[in-house]
């Protein structure tokens, strides 16, 4: 193998597709520095597709295509053709981003690179003389490698879908490959020797002389596995949720190459990734599915609130009625023990104090009304029983009537014929009494 340079490397930052690249890569970054403003709380909700919604503990699988160079190739072009600069490569990835500043991964990438040699001009002093050269190397390169997103210094910034990513790592490439060649050698023989003809090259005409022309091609298989670092940069804008298109460029300085493998594989790509995360539709049902669920939560529990509420409110509703009761009953025994003083005789008078919704005597009334009944034995007597507004008319009515026999039944056991008591009137809720006064049997003495 001859690995002398004839002519000097193809610069690696020249022709047309450099000067391309470099536009493109010039006005992305112009773009985003107009975009990366920080957009404050504004962001949509729910779903809200920011980074860290979508780039945080998630997987992503990616496909790429596109072309490919190899710098520092042994195997010089000469007079090749243009399409030699340039080749196809083709490949395909998996990525886990841990957070939407970091991801970690692998893939795999296809290439290959080509050479040719077409001699305009032979030199034929040297025989064989090569005529035509070939020289084609697959390779195949799989790395590991890391990546962060650049865009992440503006976190809260407006265009979340567009990120840029700087990687490096460490691969391998195992390359496989074969040179193609043909030679052509004129030989003549001359008493019995055989000897290269060249430019220089004298035939005599005194003997016999043998000329051969032959035609020769070969190939030659060649291989090496070298490790590489390479450099990435990746700039990706989301077209939805799960897809993400993007263009990369990278850059895999192989190691120990050992003036067989070239110095540098350089490559630009088109990728489509697919990222693993709920869907629109999913996220905004689990969303509200959750609001739904934490508003049923509050409900049940305001509706518990409601109850206790109610039930303490009954309860000093009870307190107040009892509280009620216990004031008139003190009233009551006021009134009496004010009555019991007066000197002026009026006209005697009783009333039996009735709970609410009954006719049936405390112990404390029974006492009261026996002992009135006692005191004013041989008198002509009047009855008067009421209810209290609570309740319709018929039945107010008829709980007056139930309450004035309660009293009669007890004058007439302490002594007093029926026709003493007269008359005998229940008139049920007719005075619009509300409270304790409207749930009393008033008795009174005839004059």
């Amino acid at each position: 193998m001859n690995t002398r340079r004839t002519k000097p490397l193809i610069p690696l930052f020249s022709g047309r597709w450099a000067r391309v690249g470099l536009s493109v890569l010039l006005t992305t970054l112009a773009f985003v520095g107009a975009q990366a403003q920080t957009a404050g709380e504004g962001i949509a909700n729910p779903p809200r597709d920011t980074n860290k919604e979508l780039r945080t503990n998630k997987w992503s699988i990616y496909a790429q295509g596109g072309l490919s160079w190899a710098n520092g190739v042994w195997y010089q072009n000469f007079d090749a053709k243009s399409s030699y600069k340039q080749s196809p490569a083709v490949g395909g990835g998996i990525d886990f981003t841990i957070r939407p500043w970091i991801r970690v991964g692998a893939d795999y990438l296809w290439s290959r690179y080509r050479r040719e040699q077409r001699f305009s001009v032979i030199d034929n002093k040297v025989m064989p003389i090569k005529t035509y050269g070939n020289y084609m190397m697959n390779t195949h390169n799989i790395k590991l490698g890391v990546q962060f997103n650049f865009m992440e210094f503006w976190p809260a910034r407006k265009a979340q879908w567009f990120n840029i990513w700087l990687g490096t790592g460490l691969g391998g490439t195992l390359a496989r490959g074969n040179e193609y060649g043909m030679w052509i050698n004129n030989t003549k023989t001359e008493n019995g020797t055989s000897s290269s003809i060249g430019s220089d090259a004298n035939i005599s005409n005194d003997g016999t002389v043998t000329i051969t022309g032959n035609v020769s091609t070969r190939n030659r298989h060649e291989n090496f596995d070298k490790l590489y670092i390479p450099a990435t940069l990746h700039i990706e804008a989301d077209v939805s949720r799960r897809f993400t298109v993007g263009v990369k460029g990278e850059m895999d300085w192989l190691l120990n190459r050992k003036e067989v493998a070239p110095k540098h594989l350089i490559y630009a790509l088109a990728t489509v990734r697919y990222n693993f995360v709920p869907s629109r539709a999913r996220k905004q049902r689990d969303y509200y599915d959750g609001e739904i669920a934490a508003l049923n939560d509050r409900a049940n529990s305001l509706r518990q609130e409601a109850d206790s509420e109610k039930a303490r409110a009954d309860q000093e509703a009870q307190l107040r009625r009892n509280a009620q009761q216990q004031n008139a009953d003190l009233q009551r025994q006021l009134d009496d023990c004010q009555n019991s003083r007066k000197a002026v005789v009026a006209t005697p008078e009783h009333y039996v104090q009735f709970a609410h919704n009954s006719s049936y005597m405390s112990r404390e009334e029974m006492d009261r009304l026996r002992s009135f009944a006692r005191s004013v034995k041989g008198e002509k007597l009047t009855v008067v029983a009421e209810a209290s507004t609570p309740g319709t008319s018929d039945y107010n009515q008829l709980l007056s009537e139930r309450r004035m026999k309660r009293v009669v039944d007890v004058l007439i056991k302490e002594g007093f014929a029926p026709q003493d008591i007269q008359p005998q009137t229940a008139i049920g809720s007719k005075e619009g009494k509300k409270a304790a006064e409207g749930r009393r049997v008033t008795i009174k003495v005839k004059k």
